[in-house]
């Protein structure tokens, strides 16, 4: 009988003592890191568009220059 320090696992035995914890914790880094990313882009894309749409009600930008714009910000 083998006991614990037999065991194999996912991570070639190391457990999450061994190693398994350092590696869970760098995914979870990650997924935060991309959650954090992509949420950032999202407003930064927002905010344009409503700066645009601000400065379209006002009359600075011809219809052909809005619609070129919004469709730059859309892609």
């Amino acid at each position: 009988m083998m006991g614990f320090a037999g065991c194999q696992n996912g991570f070639g035995g190391m457990g999450f003592m061994g190693g398994g914890l350092l590696f869970y914790g760098i995914i979870l880094l990650l997924i935060i890191f991309a959650i954090v990313y992509f949420t950032k882009n999202n407003h930064k894309q927002n905010s344009a568009l409503e700066v645009l749409n601000q400065e379209y009600a006002k009359g600075n930008v011809s219809d052909d220059d809005y619609k070129k714009r919004k469709d730059n910000l859309n892609m």
